[in-house]
């Protein structure tokens, strides 16, 4: 009798192992309440709270979608994966996942994956709630190619820097650190309070939610933005992948 090995035997590929760490974390972000009120809840309240109550100065209906989408990304694919992801290596979870052929590229990849899953979801409700309480829907598909480019890039940047604290830090200084971050962004970079209001608004765009903003909002072709936000991006990849540890 012989045995046959030629199906079923090889390998998961490095794509597949991404795909389903992803899915794996989606599944445990959408049982996490509190993950839920963070990334969505919240972005969804400031929505219609700038469009009904004119909080956070006078904005027009395009730019309180930017801020409440710039919002759902900083919450969704920073302080919400550093959190998870400095108390998974607490517990041991990332300890385990360690031993698995993953490494810490493909759980940076998994976690954009998942974060940009999840992000285009509140996108879309958030387009689709501003557009039924002010009427304005986004129409200038350039403008949308570059705003997801925006979009993506910021995922890619915050998702690093949540790793790169999370792997180096200990969970209780994670959750401290990422709370702190989440508001200096929110403020600092034109999401709370329109950029050009604010003291430092030339240096606003040097941050990844200012630059964010800038992504979404400028005319076509806005490289300035997007340049900030891959060096963000590269930066933080670079860091994580040579500091990260999975157990502390």
């Amino acid at each position: 009798m012989t045995l046959d090995l030629s199906q079923g035997s090889a390998p998961a590929t490095p794509g597949q192992r991404v795909w389903r760490q992803a899915r794996f974390d989606a599944g445990n972000a959408l049982r996490n309440g509190e993950n839920l009120l963070l990334t969505l809840v919240i972005p969804i309240g400031v929505l219609v709270l700038v469009l009904k109550t004119g909080l956070g100065g006078e904005r027009t209906a395009p730019q309180a979608l930017v801020a409440a989408v710039s919002l759902a990304v900083l919450a969704t694919a920073f302080t919400s994966q550093a959190i998870s992801t400095g108390f998974d290596r607490r517990y041991g979870v990332l300890r385990m996942l360690g031993l698995t052929p993953l490494g810490a590229r493909g759980l940076l990849a998994a976690r954009v994956l998942v974060s940009m899953m999840i992000i285009a979801v509140q996108t879309a409700i958030l387009v689709v709630l501003t557009g039924v309480l002010s009427g304005w829907w986004p129409g200038d598909p350039a403008q949308i190619a570059q705003a997801g480019a925006g979009i993506l890039l910021a995922v890619w940047a915050l998702t690093a820097w949540a790793l790169l604290i999370a792997g180096t830090l200990r969970a209780e200084a994670t959750l401290a650190l990422a709370n702190a971050v989440f508001l200096v962004l929110m403020f600092g970079g034109g999401l709370a309070i329109p950029a050009d209001s604010l003291p430092w608004s030339s240096m606003a765009g040097l941050l990844p939610t200012g630059a964010l903003v800038a992504a979404m909002s400028d005319p076509v072709l806005a490289w300035m933005p997007l340049g900030v936000l891959v060096v963000w991006a590269v930066v933080g990849s670079v860091l994580a992948g040579r500091f990260f540890r999975w157990e502390g």
